[in-house]
């Protein structure tokens, strides 16, 4: 009897065993989940649900729209323990042209249709980053996490201009698109002058807090997951400011203007709000939404 309750009890515990391990590797064989050693890298998963949930729908102009992106990294320290980086960067360059009609050769022609081209170049610098460590448990493919990060983040933007017709002392207040009339909210051709170049204060930004999300492993080594988290963070803005052109009786001169003081904000947050996003940042650096990671 005794021999019969041992045998029983090994099949059991082989059974158990052979279940368990059928939910952490594929019909090959092949393991699930990451271990040891591992590093993953990742992305936002929602544009491109976004686009595979509209080609089912029908949506007409259907188009893979990635819009800002996160980068995602980890390190596995062990099976169930991963350090891990977010990083984001918004390192762009954007020039805009518009047509005003050449005012000199009009001058000598009033039938003139000359035009010139009058240009505005805006350069986006910013970058996100978070250090992490992250806790892992759970049955099979889902597996929950829980952790703590910390990060920093910077912004800016500044604004280049240039024009067609000059200021000169026969035309001192010359025929200038919208752009010299109106950059960042600083109107400053009201007294005649022009707007050359405009500065936003660079914003500086820490971040403190803790995180729990959810994966599941749908292929090996193949994970969808989500992520919330709690964070504290500070941003600070520093002072914007402008270079303008106009003439003074003589001839045209530059001149610089304070626009902004700049300031700050802090708090609590469980989401992403434009709080703690500087003018020139997309989204703050958090994980979000849904994700996609790969591990080799």
């Amino acid at each position: 009897m005794k021999k019969i309750i041992i045998s029983i009890f090994a099949v059991a515990l082989s059974l158990s065993s052979m279940a368990q391990d059928s939910l952490v590797t594929n019909k090959a064989g092949v393991p699930v989940l990451p271990k040891a050693g591992d590093i993953a890298l990742g992305a936002d998963a929602t544009p491109y649900l976004n686009y595979l949930g509209n080609m089912f729908n029908n949506t007409v102009n259907n188009s893979l729209s990635l819009g800002a992106q996160n980068l995602y990294f980890r390190y596995y320290l062990a099976d169930d323990m991963a350090v891990r980086v977010n990083l984001q960067l918004n390192n762009t360059t954007s020039e805009n042209n518009l047509y005003v009609a050449d005012e000199a050769a009009r001058y000598s022609n009033p039938l003139s249709q000359a035009q010139l081209i009058d240009q505005q170049i805006i350069k986006n610098r910013g970058a996100n980053i978070l250090i992490g460590a992250q806790k892992m448990r759970g049955y099979g493919r889902l597996r929950g996490f829980y952790g703590a990060q910390l990060g920093y983040g910077f912004a800016s933007t500044k604004e280049e201009y240039s024009y067609g017709n000059n200021i000169t002392s026969s035309n001192q207040t010359p025929l200038t698109s919208d752009f010299g009339t109106n950059v960042s909210g600083a109107k400053l051709s009201a007294d005649g002058h022009r707007v050359l170049e405009y500065k936003s204060g660079t914003a500086h930004s820490v971040f403190v807090g803790a995180l729990c999300g959810v994966e599941y492993y749908f292929l090996p080594k193949a994970c969808i997951g989500g992520e919330v988290s709690l964070m504290y963070y500070y941003t600070s803005t520093g002072q914007s400011s402008s270079v303008s052109e106009h003439f003074d009786g003589n001839s045209a001169v530059n001149s610089d203007k304070a626009i902004s003081p700049g300031g700050s904000n802090s708090g609590v947050v469980t989401s992403r709000p434009s709080t703690y996003q500087s003018t020139a940042s997309t989204t703050p650096a958090v994980y979000g939404g849904l994700y996609l990671m790969f591990h080799f």
